[in-house]
C-alpha cells in the first residue's frame, strides 16, 4: 500500500510540475498568413500577393506573382512581421514619442458593463483573467526566452521611428500576411508582380476573411488546449480550399484540396468563409457556365 501510495504520488506531482511549466510559458503568437492562387492552364499557378509599390513598372518575364501593378524590384523579398498589409513608413522623430505613448496606454473595461458579484469581486482583486489560447501554446517544446521579449521592445521603438526607405509622414514597419516561399524576409514586402484585372475582388474576398479567421482559430485553439493534444513546432500547417460562387457571389459549395492534417484547422478555415460569405459582383470573366471556382490557402505555423 505504501509502494502505491508513494508511486501514485510521484506521478501527481510530475503532472502539475508540466501543466505549470506549460501554463507559465508565454509562446509568442502563432503566424497566420493567407495564400490566393490562380490555376491557368497555359502556365503554372500563380499567386495573388499585395507588395509595396515600385518606381519601376517594366515587366519581369519571369515574375510569379500577380496583384494590383505590374512592377519590378532589384531585390524581391518578404515582410518578417505577419498582419494585415501595410506599407513601411519613414517615420519621424515625433512618430517615435506618439507611438511610446500608444503602447504604455492599456485598454480598460467599465464597470457599468459588469455585473455587481463581479464588480465587487474585481474591487477585492479576485477576478481573475482568462488565458487566451494560442496555436503556438499547442506546439511542443515551445518557450520565449527574454531574449525575444527585448527583441520585441526593440522592435516597438523602430517602428516609431519607420525604415529609410520607407513611406515620408508614416511611421511603423511593414507588415503582411500572405505566404510567400522561397524569399528572403526583410523589413519591406517587394515583390516583382504582374497586373491583374481581377485583383480588386480577391483583395475584398481577403479583407472580409481577415475580420472572421483570427476569431475562428482562436476557438479551435481552445478545443484543441482542452483535449491536451500538442502539434509540432515549427512546421506550416496549410489548408487549401476550392470556393465555388454563384453569379450573386453566394458560395455554392467548399472543397478541402488539401488538408493541414488536423481537423480543427480545416474546420476554421471553412467557417472563415461561410462567415464572410456572400462575395458579391464576382467578374463576369471568372464565370462558367454561372460559377466561379477560386482557390485559397490557408497557412498557420505553430
Amino acid at each position: 500500500m505504501l509502494s502505491l501510495f508513494f508511486h501514485v504520488s510521484f506521478l501527481g506531482v510530475i503532472e502539475f510540475k508540466r501543466f505549470a511549466d506549460i501554463s507559465k510559458s508565454q509562446p509568442k503568437p502563432p503566424e497566420k498568413r493567407i495564400r490566393i492562387v490562380l490555376q491557368s492552364n497555359k502556365s503554372k499557378p500563380k499567386q495573388i500577393v499585395t507588395s509595396e509599390k515600385s518606381k519601376d513598372k517594366t515587366r519581369d518575364p519571369d515574375a510569379k506573382f500577380l496583384s494590383k501593378d505590374t512592377q519590378k524590384f532589384r531585390k524581391q523579398m518578404a515582410s518578417k512581421n505577419t498582419g494585415s498589409f501595410k506599407a513601411a513608413g519613414k517615420g519621424t522623430k515625433m512618430g517615435r514619442k506618439s507611438q511610446a505613448k500608444e503602447q504604455k496606454v492599456t485598454p480598460t473595461t467599465s464597470l457599468a458593463k459588469i455585473p455587481v458579484r463581479a464588480q465587487k469581486q474585481k474591487k477585492r482583486g479576485r477576478v481573475s483573467k482568462k488565458k487566451q489560447i494560442k496555436f503556438a501554446d499547442l506546439a511542443v517544446g515551445t518557450n520565449a526566452p527574454k531574449a525575444k521579449r527585448k527583441k520585441k521592445r526593440a522592435q516597438t521603438s523602430l517602428a516609431a521611428l519607420g525604415i529609410k526607405n520607407g513611406l515620408k509622414g508614416k511611421s511603423g514597419l511593414s507588415a503582411n500576411n500572405d505566404f510567400v516561399e522561397d524569399l528572403p524576409l526583410g523589413d519591406m514586402t517587394r515583390l516583382n508582380t504582374v497586373e491583374y484585372k481581377y485583383y480588386g475582388f480577391y483583395h475584398r474576398i481577403k479583407q472580409k476573411l481577415e475580420q472572421y479567421w483570427g476569431n475562428s482559430i482562436q476557438k479551435k485553439a481552445q478545443a484543441l488546449w482542452k483535449s491536451g493534444r500538442r502539434l509540432p513546432a515549427s512546421k506550416n500547417r496549410i489548408t487549401s480550399l476550392e470556393i465555388i460562387l454563384d453569379t450573386k457571389g453566394n458560395i455554392v459549395k467548399i472543397n478541402v484540396k488539401g488538408s493541414s492534417g488536423v481537423r480543427e484547422l480545416d474546420d476554421a478555415a471553412i467557417e472563415s468563409f461561410n462567415k464572410a460569405g456572400p462575395f458579391p459582383n464576382p467578374p463576369s470573366g471568372m464565370m462558367k457556365n454561372g460559377l466561379a471556382k477560386i482557390e485559397w490557402g490557408f497557412v498557420i505555423k505553430s
